[in-house]
C-alpha cells in the first residue's frame, strides 16, 4: 500500500518523537545514575572522615583530625565539577 508524501510524512515524524522520547529518558537515566553515584561518593568521605577524627581521638600521637574547612572546600570543588561535567544546571 502506497503512502501519500503526507502520511510518510506524518509516520515519519511519529517515529522521530519517539526516538526523542526515549533519548529523554536515557537522559534522565544517566543524570539519576551520576547524581546517585555523587551522593555515594559524598558519603563515603563523610564516612571516612568520622572514622580519621575518632581514630585522632583514640591515638592522638598517630592521627589528626580532619580539617573541617579543607573538606568543605574540598566538596564545593567536587559539586562544582560535577555539575559542570554534567550539565546540571546548579
Amino acid at each position: 500500500m502506497d503512502l501519500s508524501p503526507v502520511e510518510e510524512l506524518i509516520e515519519y515524524t511519529q517515529e522521530l518523537e519517539g526516538q526523542v522520547f526515549e533519548k529523554k529518558i536515557q537522559d534522565n537515566y544517566d543524570k539519576e545514575h551520576m547524581l546517585r553515584s555523587m551522593l555515594q561518593d559524598i558519603l563515603n568521605s563523610c564516612r571516612d572522615m568520622e572514622e580519621t577524627n575518632l581514630l585522632a581521638e583514640r591515638y592522638p600521637g598517630m592521627y589528626e583530625k580532619s580539617d573541617a574547612e579543607s573538606l568543605v572546600k574540598n566538596l564545593k570543588d567536587y559539586i562544582t565539577e560535577m555539575n559542570y561535567k554534567n550539565n546540571l544546571g546548579l
